[in-house]
């Protein structure tokens, strides 16, 4: 009976597709979070349910029709839901799926404090 003998190349295989599908993962999470509106967006989900207009408000300088086409893109991908009571009564909440980015999401914020102390060589004044 011949024993298996693992090679230098088939260790090397397997850690790079080890490596390749971590890359992948990291692709698709940026994918999905990134851009310019979507991580703010899920960011003031965080807290509670709102409604269309509290977080164009949160967001800033977004468009109606860009807050659209986000949200719909981030209920797509089941991040966020959507409860209508009525055609002019609508509102956002971070859906479980949602919600299990909210330590990734709070990550994010911590270390932006901490980039932004680095790059303004000064510490930022939080307040909560």
């Amino acid at each position: 009976m011949a024993a298996e003998t693992t090679t230098f190349q088939d260790t090397t295989v397997v850690k790079n597709k080890h490596k390749q599908g971590q890359l992948r993962d990291v692709q698709d999470v940026i994918d999905i979070i990134g851009g310019r509106w979507r991580g703010a967006i899920l960011a003031s989900l965080c807290d509670r349910e709102k409604r269309f207009n509290d977080l164009r408000r949160d967001v800033g300088e977004i468009t109606p029709r860009i807050l659209i086409k986000e949200l719909k893109y981030l209920e797509l991908n089941k991040l966020i839901g959507r409860n209508e009571e009525a055609p002019t009564k609508v509102s956002y909440y971070m859906t479980p799926h949602g919600k299990s980015l909210e330590p990734l999401i709070g990550a994010i914020v911590a270390w932006g404090r901490k980039h932004r102390e680095v790059i303004l060589s000064e510490p930022l004044e939080v307040t909560p």
